[in-house]
């Protein structure tokens, strides 16, 4: 694939070649004024004009694919971190886009932690309060009921083609990913995020070693051996002042450092996501039941009650516990990476190691992700320029765009220069130069920005990416920092830490009917909240037989008798069709 040296100095070159496309548009529409600055339809890399794709033949006259050049303003509700201000109206790459798209977006930024209250109350709103464009969806995007069923979503396999997404369309053909983005009415309502990385979990373990070496103690593996360590760093303070041996952050269950992550060193692979773990031999199981979970709850009402444990773990803010990362109060985490993370502090990334899991009885645990297309971005019934609309989208996707959103640029301007300021220095010669460079055909990265400069002009992982293996390992050589998590994929593997059924079989492969996911999404509600309540009252209050009896009791009465029940039906109905 040829690429291009910068974004900005192509503008000129894509109107010359959307203008190829425009010929395409019927007489009514040629007959509007065609602002010379507005392309139609991105090349398939930014830059390369090359030749117009062959046009599909047209799903039928009600299918929006023609392309006008007008401008337009889109509405977009947009996902972002919660440790992260970003000002994507005015973001430097979106200009860019906007520029080069003649489409104007009106952003309405929606916070992580905020997020799914907000699309409940879209939902409740109606069609009356729907955006154009919803961006990063997560786990609050229902496909079955709010597109098949409710309507709220626009299917686009009618409207994809090769004209109007020619970097998307040809990569869903790749890799199979296609299998789990189909609804159960064999539609597809969403276009994809993939980062295929050959990545096995999230939430890593890691130690802070300077603590180890300071105290004298050896890496521990086992849950009795870190119960020492964790007592050696509060009898020693080996850290800052206000220390804590252990700590968790960003929520009780966050999937990265939340406090569930613990379970798998019992050997219950406990996630924010389903209360269910495929057990070896294909049994659904509910992790409240498995043998570990006591274990686990036990060592951890131990570990408050000797203040080893920081009683802000169940509720502290992300933002909170990177706090206490950085300024090297915290001795025992789990976290994604120590490279290009919010652990900013250089000698963070210098006092930590990642560790294997310590095993209570149990052996441990860990859940296991699948690199399937997450939700990128659907489009709505309120959407009045799908094609358009999808062109925006695609474009995101050329090459040059997408790993410009991810990594910055490949060459330098004033511009960025002044964006970026401080967080980047000049050479030996006096030249700034990219963050990115382009080798033989491969994106290579020659240095990350200092303090997350990059969420000054591009979007990271808050923007488009869809990059199956076929594709992306034959055009891009990662940063150290997806070095790393492979390597620590690789490693959990090897060490056989990790659950042989991955959940995501359960939370995104299967597809119940529309009765019964409504059924199961009702049970996890109230699961959901019996956990997290029982899960708290036992770490802060201990654990007795009689609280014990209770919680086996209870948890019959918030239906997870049921609730694994569908999930083991639909599970055998998967296992039968792929064995």
């Amino acid at each position: 694939m040829k690429h291009t040296k910068k974004i900005l100095a192509i503008l000129l070159v894509a109107a010359m070649a959307f203008s190829l496309i425009a010929c395409a548009v019927s007489e009514e529409e040629s007959a509007d004024p065609t602002p010379t600055s507005a392309p139609t339809s991105p090349p398939t890399s930014p830059g390369q004009s090359g030749e117009t794709p062959t046009e599909p033949e047209g799903p039928g006259p009600d299918i929006d694919d023609t392309i006008s050049t007008e401008p337009i303003t889109l509405k977009v509700m947009q996902w972002e971190l919660d440790n992260q201000t970003m000002d994507f109206e005015n973001l430097w790459y979106y200009k860019q886009m906007e520029a080069y798209t003649n489409v104007t977006i009106e952003w309405e930024v929606v916070k992580e932690s905020e997020w799914n209250e907000r699309m409940n109350t879209m939902y409740l709103a109606g069609l009356s309060g729907l955006p154009d464009i919803i961006i990063r969806p997560n786990d609050s995007l229902n496909i079955e009921e709010y597109g098949v069923t409710q309507g709220y979503f626009i299917a686009l396999d009618d409207h994809m083609n090769e004209r109007t997404m020619p970097n998307y369309y040809p990569r869903l053909a790749m890799n199979n990913v296609t299998d789990v983005m189909r609804s159960s009415d064999g539609k597809m309502y969403y276009i994809g995020y993939l980062v295929a990385q050959d990545i096995n979990h999230e939430g890593h373990f890691f130690m802070n070693k300077t603590w180890l070496d300071a105290v004298g103690k050896a890496v521990p593996t086992t849950v009795d051996e870190l119960t020492d360590v964790l007592r050696a760093f509060k009898s020693e303070a080996p850290g800052a002042a206000n220390m804590w041996p252990m700590s968790a952050g960003g929520g009780l269950d966050h999937h990265i450092q939340g406090f569930y992550n613990y379970f798998g060193m019992f050997g219950v692979p406990l996630q924010r996501y389903l209360y269910a773990h495929i057990d070896d031999s294909g049994k659904v199981l509910f992790p409240g039941y498995m043998p570990g979970f006591r274990e686990a709850l036990e060592w951890f009402a131990m570990c408050y009650a000797e203040g080893l444990l920081d009683p802000d773990a169940l509720t502290q803010s992300e933002n909170a516990w990177n706090s206490k990362i950085n300024n090297d109060q915290v001795g025992f985490a789990t976290y994604l990476r120590l490279y290009n993370s919010a652990w900013t502090n250089p000698e963070t990334i210098e006092n930590w190691i990642s560790i294997i899991p310590p095993a209570g009885s149990q052996g441990a645990k860990v859940p296991r992700i699948l690199e399937l297309p997450q939700y990128g971005a659907v489009l709505t019934v309120a959407n009045e320029h799908v094609a358009r609309s999808l062109q925006w989208l695609d474009l995101q996707f050329a090459t040059e765009w997408m790993m410009t959103a991810v990594n910055g640029p490949i060459e330098m301007t004033d511009e960025v220069i002044a964006l970026l300021g401080d967080d980047i220095s000049p050479n030996d010669d006096g030249v700034y130069e990219a963050p990115m460079y382009v080798e033989n055909g491969v994106w290579k990265i020659r240095y990350v920005p200092e303090n997350q400069s990059l969420y000054k002009i591009v979007p990271i992982n808050q923007g488009q990416f869809f990059a199956p293996g076929d594709y992306y390992f034959d055009i891009y050589d990662p940063p150290p920092h997806r070095i790393e998590r492979r390597e620590n994929a690789i490693k959990y593997n090897n060490a056989g830490v990790m659950e042989k059924y991955s959940y995501d079989i359960l939370r995104r492969i299967i597809t119940m009917t529309n009765e019964d996911d409504a059924e199961r999404q009702r049970l996890f509600v109230d699961i959901e909240t019996f956990m997290k309540e029982n899960i708290t009252q036992f770490i802060l209050n201990g654990v007795t037989d009689s609280s014990w009896d209770r919680f086996l009791t209870e948890a019959e009465g918030v239906g997870v008798a049921r609730y694994l029940e569908l999930y083991q039906t639909y599970y055998d109905e998967y296992a039968r069709r792929f064995s």
